[in-house]
């Protein structure tokens, strides 16, 4: 759907991952009367259109999609998430017909806390760049990030010279990079930045804190 300055806003959710650190999928892990994937994209329907979720393969089991949500799969299974968002940034642009200033919101199957307020809140950021990216401490927080389809071209070179991480998106001319500060004058606790990786995390977000 487009914002308030014309740009289509998507998200694209990476789902492919292993949960090795959790031992079991953390996606489906149950988190306050649903599930930790559910919780992930519950707001994210009415700030952005199409919701385009990206899982390893067909055969991955994944919790039930909200209402109008698109599954795919990952182009090249197991290579990491960079892989996978281009792959979504390449299905906006052929198949939901996104132009290079239209953008995706991109993050993990793990972030329960994200709000659709987050979400607007870092697209009223991106300006005339390509992509905007928090920071907290001396973490780049590329999973929780606006991406304009014309950084696309800059992360297929990546891809080809071997990058798998999506924070060298970072580099790229037109990129802004959100410091903490900025970015906990919005959300003082940084809450909606935080993922659920570990049993630790799982259990802190169980409890609430």
């Amino acid at each position: 759907m487009p914002d308030k300055n014309g740009m289509r806003i998507g998200a694209i959710i990476l789902a492919g991952g292993r949960s090795e650190r959790m031992g079991r999928p953390k996606e489906s892990l149950p988190l306050h009367g649903d599930t930790v994937f559910g919780r992930t994209v519950a707001g994210l329907g009415s700030c952005a259109d199409p919701l385009l979720v990206i899982a390893r393969d067909a055969d991955q089991r994944l919790p039930p999609l909200p209402a109008g949500a698109t599954r795919i799969h990952d182009e090249r299974t197991g290579i990491g998430p960079l892989a996978a968002l281009v792959t979504g940034l390449r299905w906006l642009a052929e198949h939901a017909g996104f132009a290079p200033t239209d953008a995706a919101f991109v993050t993990a199957c793990d972030q329960p806390f994200l709000t659709a307020d987050a979400v607007r809140w870092l697209a009223d950021r991106i300006g005339g760049h390509d992509l905007v990216m928090p920071r907290a401490g001396a973490r780049l927080q590329p999973l929780c990030a606006i991406y304009r389809l014309s950084v696309l071209p800059f992360a297929e070179r990546l891809l080809a010279t071997g990058t798998m991480t999506p924070r060298s998106l970072a580099a790229a001319d037109g990129a802004r990079v959100l410091e903490e500060d900025e970015v906990r004058a919005f959300d003082p606790s940084l809450r909606f930045l935080r993922n659920i990786n570990t049993p630790e995390d799982y259990r802190r977000a169980l409890d609430g804190t």
